[in-house]
């Protein structure tokens, strides 16, 4: 077919698409009309018939308004639907034109001849239509897989095929019966004008259902249609229920001892069309659960949709390497691995996304083409939200309102939860957000869209196990495995209570893990309660999917209240250790004085945690990667590094105002680094000094897994207190069994900083003290600079070097990259730009921007889950520090050779600027970057993010007063005496920097106190 032979046919598809609506229209208000026209024309005697027949005449208009409506989202793939709508207007003419000439027409004859006339119109017109636009197949259809025929299959063709047939007999014996003379029930024919309406809701439902009955596996979501026709007639029997069957006359029905009138044969309408739509949802389930029988979390119904927004988001066209069914069953895969109560966020996500044209009068999004579901998303969730039009800003205001009841209800103030009161764009954004995650999860974690083929198609990612490597890869392994007591040992043993507890760990991260290994040292025997799996570095991989949903907390799902802001925290044995950079920094010695100066007294000894630090730096084997890692250093660290590194130097040499800066290979707790790039996602080869890899199972090995005990899976979820001393804590092992501690002589919380103020929260304790308060972030978000040929900036240590700039004290600048999934989540562009942006992906660098924010952020309850929310809002004061941030690191990619630079930015929607001028998130030159206070007035307007979040019970001098605190000098909690608190919740304001070595210092200083 040529170019222009497409195009033509393309404008016939358009009419017949237009000449749809226009008919789903007209017949759906022709449907509303008719049912109260009997009401408003009382007098009229043109309403006496059968209830049943009027009834069933609306719904016949509905039904076909609805199978129009359906059939003009996409033409090409529901042409037999069209179709089955054109046979329906021929059952019309053909009914009102035979009923013309029966015994009954008399006075409606000239009525019967309009509406064949109208119907004969209609058919003519939709059939010509029908002829123009020849069949071509689908742009897209959805998966179909290739199997057996199930039993609910067969079910369904009988279920189906029974009922078409009986209503193709029941359309014949609903017309013939206007030619018996000798009719036993004359009344029920008294009306012919609704008896053949009635034949065109029948035959229509029939056709349909045989239609399906004929080929059922690709043909089922028809059925759809059918249903709602029979819930349309429901709706219009309630309707004239509540109104009164009198005005249509008195009928009585007796079939031999059993009379009926018009209110018991009405009943048995309705109970009938609530039988098959209950039937045949019910048979429609099942038949698509027996299919589609390898999903592990979802439903059909979900998975059908995330197919759907993987084929609309993943907007490659031929280039596309992964179909959208495997996209989606990758997702499945993942989210069925790992236990959260967030988990159901991502259900509700999609079928939300499902029905959301259906506010613009469009149906589902699975029902749309490939093309409308595009436009569609683009509009309403990019467009719009970005310019919000007029009932966009009513909608702001409704939600609002009703979220703002909301918090009232549970006790809240709006005016203390800055962001807590959603906007419906807020609403949609998180929406969006939910389905782009789990669609790049499914599409760029699947390795089949990794390798760069010669057409340049590819995103060009080579995994560590192909890289070619002229050195040993070994991993380091010196110590045993640890001995952890997961949920399936506790079973076998039988353990339900321990009740010799001395000192309970709860968290076993930076902090728990220093903490264990103190308080061993110090004669104390120790319990260990990790919410997170057990995995042994020996079964860690290269497959991101398997790795975040084993090693990750929630999956990587948790985000704050207003479904913004992305919180990145590990759940594992060995915490966050496991999954982050490894960077450290020393901690400011500026941010301890700016702690020791809330109280009238040093809360902190400053000797004494330097001195705590300095152990913890040898203990831990900081130091320059540089210094202990092979040669030579450039194959090791990230190799967007080479470009940065040169464009810092000449940026600076142009920009001499700026002064003095720091830039270096960063510190961190890594040895011999092999530069695989996946410190992310668990290090296999035990490079990275972890709790997991080192503290743990070196303090197992030396004091022996009886005085070290380490439960996995085990949630503490209450802490039971009495005159002052928690005496019993509960937890919850893998969410299902309840576990008692019995008491414990010393409670530590190290579970970080959302974990460990939600526990106390939930427990109650500390009710006057400011538990979860203060929260504060090293929030970060990335710039990307596009340099036009190869990088390779995944291939290499994720984070290599840091810039600091000195007297620029709220920010950091840090390079980095990731492995292909973590990348997309964070890669600017929409749609089609993402995906080519993704298509550059071996060609980018990227560097991190970390702004220390003020501690305006606290924690409540869920309004959505049975858990914490993270309420929070950037203050403008943050949002500033960023753009200064932004807009000098953008001038270092510019120097450094880049093409171009990307933002992650709500405006992104081409490379190039627009005619008319508007902000694309793209900058060619350092002259562009002004354009960043277009791009950036709020912190709507930027992808932001954090692995650091810090605050929430935090270390004072006492409970009250300007700055009160949760714990003491002692890391005890005020009015405890056997309950400490020690992880990054303690930190009274952000540290800018990596808080990774603050952390474990605070530990190793703490374990000095804890008795």
């Amino acid at each position: 077919m040529t170019a222009q032979e497409s195009m033509y046919t393309n404008q016939h598809e358009d009419r017949l698409t237009n000449f749809l609506k226009i008919l789903a229209a007209v017949m759906s208000i022709s449907a509303f009309i008719a049912l109260f026209l009997p009401y408003i024309f009382n007098t009229s005697d043109f309403f006496i018939s059968a209830p049943f027949y009027v009834t069933n005449t609306i719904a016949g208009f509905g039904l076909i308004g609805i199978a129009s409506w359906f059939a003009a989202a996409d033409v090409r793939r529901f042409r037999p639907l069209v179709v089955m709508v054109w046979l329906g207007l021929i059952i019309g003419a053909v009914a009102m034109l035979t009923l013309a000439f029966s015994t009954i027409a008399t006075q409606w004859q000239s009525i019967l001849l309009g509406a064949f006339a109208i119907y004969t119109v209609l058919a003519l017109s939709l059939g010509w239509l029908l002829l123009q636009a020849a069949p071509q197949a689908p742009a897209w259809s959805p998966w179909i897989p290739e199997k057996a025929f199930t039993t609910w299959e067969r079910i369904g063709q009988i279920v189906y095929g029974v009922f078409g047939l009986f209503s193709v007999v029941a359309v014949i014996g609903s017309v013939a019966g206007a030619f018996i003379e000798q009719n036993p029930f004359p009344t029920l024919w008294a009306q012919p004008f609704f008896v053949g309406g009635s034949a065109v809701k029948i035959g229509l439902l029939g056709m349909i259902s045989l239609y399906v009955a004929f080929n059922i596996r690709k043909r089922l979501n028809l059925i759809t249609v059918v249903i709602l026709g029979h819930a349309g007639s429901w709706v219009v029997i309630t309707v004239l229920a509540v109104f009164g069957y009198a005005r249509f006359g008195h009928y009585l029905l007796t079939i031999g001892s059993i009379t009926a009138d018009e209110y018991a044969m009405m009943f048995g309408a309705w109970l009938l069309d609530v039988v098959i739509i209950a039937g045949f949802g019910f048979v429609q389930s099942r038949i698509n659960r027996s299919v589609v029988d390898n999903l592990s979390f979802f439903a059909p119904a979900h998975f059908r949709i995330l197919e759907s927004v993987v084929e609309t988001l993943i907007e490659g066209d031929t280039f596309e390497r992964i179909p959208p069914y495997q996209s989606a069953l990758n997702t499945d895969i993942y989210l069925g691995s790992f236990h959260s109560n967030r988990l159901f966020l991502a259900k509700a996500a999609l079928l939300a996304t499902e029905y959301f044209p259906l506010m613009w009068a469009l149906p589902p999004i699975t029902y749309l083409s490939p093309a409308n579901r595009r436009n569609f998303v683009d509009s309403r969730f990019k467009q719009e939200i970005i310019t919000p039009p007029v009932g966009y800003r009513v909608m702001n205001s409704i939600v609002g309102l009703g979220n703002r009841v909301l918090l009232m209800l549970r006790g809240r103030s709006v005016d203390e939860e800055p962001g807590g009161a959603m906007s419906f764009t807020d609403l949609l954004e998180g929406l969006m957000r939910f389905d782009m995650q789990m669609t790049y999860l499914g599409y760029y974690g699947d390795e089949r869209s990794w390798e760069k083929g010669d057409d340049g198609n590819g995103i060009g990612y080579v995994p560590f196990s192909k890289r070619e490597k002229a050195f040993p890869v070994t991993p380091r392994r010196p110590h045993p495995p640890l001995d952890v007591m997961t949920p399936d040992k506790l079973a076998r043993r039988g353990i339900d209570v321990i009740d010799d507890a001395d000192v309970v760990i709860i968290g076993s991260g930076a902090a728990g893990g220093i903490l264990a290994e103190q308080m061993l040292k110090k004669g104390r025997s120790v319990l260990m309660l990790e919410r997170g799996l057990y995995s042994d570095p020996d079964t860690f991989n290269e497959d991101e999917i398997d790795m975040v949903s084993r090693l990750y907390s929630d999956g990587a799902l948790q985000i704050s209240q207003s479904l913004r802001f992305t919180i990145l925290q590990g759940s594992a044995v060995g915490g966050t250790t496991v999954v982050n950079n490894a960077v450290c920094f020393n901690t400011p010695e500026r941010v301890v004085d700016t702690w020791n100066s809330r109280g009238e007294r040093d809360v902190i000894d400053k000797d004494r945690y330097f001195e705590a630090q300095a152990e913890v730096r040898k203990r831990m084997k900081i130091g320059r990667i540089t210094a202990k890692t092979r040669t030579p250093l450039d194959d090791v660290l990230n190799q967007g590094d080479l470009r940065v590194t040169s464009g810092v130097q000449k940026y600076f040499e142009k920009h001499p105002e700026l002064g003095d800066y720091e830039y270096d290979v960063v510190e961190a707790n890594i040895t011999d680094c092999l530069g695989c790039g996946y410190c992310n996602i668990g290090c296999k080869y035990g490079r990275k000094i972890s709790m997991l890899d080192e503290v743990l199972p070196s303090a197992q090995a030396e004091f022996g897994p009886e005085r070290f005990r380490i439960l996995s899976e085990a949630e503490a979820v209450h802490l039971e207190t009495k005159n002052g001393r928690v005496t019993e804590i509960v937890a919850m092992v893998r969410g299902k069994k309840r576990l008692v501690i019995k008491q414990p002589k010393t409670v530590i919380v190290s579970a970080g900083t959302i974990a460990s103020s939600w526990l106390l929260m939930r427990s109650g304790i500390g009710k006057n003290l400011p538990v979860g308060r203060g929260l504060c972030f090293n929030m970060g978000s990335p710039l990307y600079g596009w340099f036009g040929e190869t990088v390779r900036a995944y291939q290499g240590l994720q984070i290599a070097h840091y810039l600091d700039i000195k007297g620029k004290d709220g920010f950091v600048y840090e390079t980095w990259y990731n492995p292909p999934l973590a990348q997309a989540l964070t890669m600017p562009g929409w749609l089609d730009t993402h995906f080519a942006n993704m298509q550059r992906y071996d060609q980018m660098a990227a560097v991190g921007v970390l702004v220390g924010t003020e501690s305006n952020a606290h924690i409540e309850r869920a309004l959505l889950v049975n858990g914490p929310d993270v309420v929070y809002k950037p203050s403008a004061k943050d949002m500033s520090t960023l753009l200064d941030a932004f807009k000098i690191l953008g001038g270092v990619l510019f120097e450094a050779g880049a093409k171009e630079v990307y933002a992650s930015t709500r405006k992104y929607h081409s490379y190039k600027p627009t005619a008319s001028g508007q902000a694309v998130a793209q900058m060619a030159d350092e002259n562009d970057l002004v354009r960043l206070n277009e791009l950036i007035k709020d912190e709507s307007e930027l992808l932001l993010g954090t692995g650091h979040p810090q605050g929430g019970n935090a270390i004072g001098i006492r409970p009250d007063g300007t700055n009160p605190s949760v714990v003491d000098g002692n890391f005890k909690v005020f009015g405890y005496d056997n309950l400490y608190v020690c992880d990054a919740s303690v930190h009274p304001t952000a540290t800018t920097v990596n808080p990774q070595l603050t952390v474990m210092s605070l530990a190793h200083y703490a374990a000095n106190f804890i008795e």
